[in-house]
């Protein structure tokens, strides 16, 4: 039953004490919408898939670590969230390194460790990626998430994802007045002076007047794709690799790249019983990352499960061309990282430009 598949083409998750989980509770739209933990982070290096330890008790418990790669993942956790964002002492005069060679100086971190440092708890697209403040903040902002709702530090929206976060605003707003024209096509967006100043927005069978005019790009006279790129993947197996109740993040890390990953099942409603979603993106024109994904892919699903459905493709933001009105305000398209901070945070300015 094809029903009960919920396909996601960016998909992403929330920081259990992230900003989209502090702006459902503030918006009061907690009951249109339910979210699963995502219990499980794992690297997969070498074509091995290792679990990451969460919390100081993971990290005891684990029978991967020994005793000095314990101690110094203890001291890394301690020193990062007893600073409580103030990073300057603990930076010191490393405040100008990478976040990579900050690890490798200051904790004497190296291999999988540093790897599942960066690229697992940071989600960092690279080595070079992060600044040794801004990869401080990140782990902060993981470690500080484990613990609000379970021993997960991200959240999952039950039914797909992105596409039900927003239709959980959509009603909101349409509770509170909103108005909804749809299966209708923007023919033309024109500006208005004088008393009625504001927008006429061409729709295929009549006309809208507004103050204000917030769209995507792809709207806007001659616009055109950007030179940046994200390669994505979805991959349905016909059996869930990691179990049918469980939601997991992963980090393909390999030589050519870094690949985020999220595995879905029947947990969050997003796959039917007995099989599971594996999702894969990287940054990067599909024909450069293709084989990258596809290594991800094989290497997360073994001999263990065959897949009974694969697509890859090329998400391309769009730019508005010359001929576009300045005053419109335009939304951005999905990025690269795994939780929805980014989008939370554009999402504010946008609407600090209509207040």
């Amino acid at each position: 039953n094809d029903r009960k598949y919920a396909v996601e083409l960016a998909p992403k998750v929330a920081y259990c004490r992230g900003e989209l989980i502090d702006l459902v509770i503030n918006a009061g739209i907690g009951e249109y919408i339910q979210f699963k933990g995502v219990e499980h982070n794992y690297i997969v290096r070498n074509d091995a898939v290792e679990r990451v330890p969460d919390s100081k008790g993971d990290i005891f418990a684990s029978d991967s670590l020994n005793l000095i790669e314990k101690r110094k993942l203890m001291k890394l956790m301690t020193a990062i969230t007893d600073n409580d964002e103030d990073f300057a002492q603990l930076l010191g005069d490393c405040v100008d390194m990478g976040f990579a060679q900050f690890l490798e100086t200051k904790f004497k971190l190296s291999g999988k460790l540093l790897d599942s440092v960066i690229f697992a708890v940071a989600r960092a697209g690279s080595r070079d990626e992060l600044g040794a403040r801004a990869g401080c903040e990140r782990v902060q902002k993981y470690v500080k998430s484990v613990g609000r709702y379970g021993r997960m530090a991200y959240l999952c929206a039950m039914y797909g994802g992105g596409s039900e976060i927003a239709q959980s605003f959509c009603r909101s707003c349409a509770v509170s007045g909103g108005t909804y024209i749809l299966s209708e096509d923007v023919r033309s967006i024109e500006s208005r002076d004088g008393e009625d100043r504001g927008y006429a927005v061409q729709l295929g069978h009549g006309c809208v007047f507004a103050k204000h005019v917030v769209l995507d790009p792809c709207y806007a006279p001659d616009s055109l794709p950007s030179d940046s790129a994200i390669s994505r993947a979805v991959c349905i197996l016909d059996s869930p690799v990691f179990g049918e109740d469980t939601t997991a993040i992963l980090s393909y890390v390999a030589d050519a790249g870094v690949v985020s990953m999220l595995y879905a099942t029947q947990a969050t409603l997003a796959a039917p019983s007995g099989q599971c979603t594996l999702y894969a993106w990287t940054n990067g024109r599909l024909s450069d990352t293709r084989a990258l994904l596809l290594r991800a892919l094989t290497a997360v699903s073994g001999s263990q499960a065959r897949p009974l459905f694969t697509a890859l493709f090329e998400a391309r933001d769009m730019q508005p061309g010359e001929g576009g009105l300045p005053e419109l305000i335009y939304t951005a398209a999905p990025d690269s990282s795994l939780d929805f901070d980014s989008a939370v945070a554009h999402a504010q300015r946008v609407v600090a430009r209509l207040l």
